[in-house]
């Protein structure tokens, strides 16, 4: 049991030096030798753990998406409403623990290595599952299913592009930016009166404040990408 404990840290550790390799320099010159330098390790023992270079990235998507997963589920501890839950899978997607201009960059980098890799295709797929499941069981409180099931596909898009021109430095990444940006979307797709305006507004003042506090706190960054 101790033995996997080990094992099992050390894999985390060598994931978080790849995706820091990935940002520095990007994933044609990210090589094994080069993570073990970030981690302070041989290429050896990088080996010893992965077996080549596609495994080192399937342990990089894995560990990005599970960190999205925990920023959702850590805000939706505090979310209340359908609103406040709706608007923690927003803010999760772009806090700046995981949204900043290295975090985007590296995602568009792996995000090349997606059609030539069949395990990382499942991981994104899964990824987007979830998202997508996520939004649909908010979205259902304010529109009917077929409409919630197409709002959630196209606030996913918008998610997406918002993070590819951030990483292909179109513009820079900025969390509050990107999140009016959604926030934008949204009102183009669910009931927009004064009402609902006012208890969108008040649900995202809510959660940035939380992010804030709860994602920012050094236990959750200890367990970033780069914590």
């Amino acid at each position: 049991m101790k033995s996997r404990s080990i094992s099992a840290i050390r894999r985390s550790e060598l994931s978080r030096a790849t995706f820091e390799a990935v940002v520095r320099y990007g994933l044609r010159g990210t090589t094994l030798e080069k993570v073990g330098e970030i981690a302070g390790v041989s290429k050896g023992v990088v080996l010893h753990h992965f077996k080549d270079k596609s495994s080192l990235l399937e342990a990089v998507f894995r560990r990005s998406n599970n960190l999205l997963s925990d920023c959702v589920v850590e805000l939706y501890r505090y979310a209340e409403t359908p609103y406040e839950r709706l608007w923690a899978i927003i803010v999760a997607n772009f806090h700046e623990a995981i949204f900043n201009s290295g975090v985007c960059q590296a995602w568009v980098s792996l995000l090349g290595e997606v059609p030539h890799n069949t395990q990382c295709q499942r991981i994104q797929i899964a990824n987007n599952t979830r998202i997508q499941t996520n939004l649909v069981h908010e979205l259902k409180h304010f529109l009917d299913d077929a409409e919630a099931r197409s709002a959630a596909r196209n606030l996913g898009i918008v998610i997406d592009g918002i993070w590819s021109r951030s990483g292909a430095k179109v513009e820079e990444a900025d969390s509050d930016k990107a999140i009016s940006d959604m926030e934008y979307a949204l009102m183009k797709l669910l009931p927009n009166d004064p009402e609902s305006i006012r208890k969108h507004k008040e649900a995202r003042a809510k959660i940035e404040n939380i992010a804030r506090i709860a994602l920012g706190s050094k236990a959750f960054q200890e367990k970033s990408l780069f914590g």
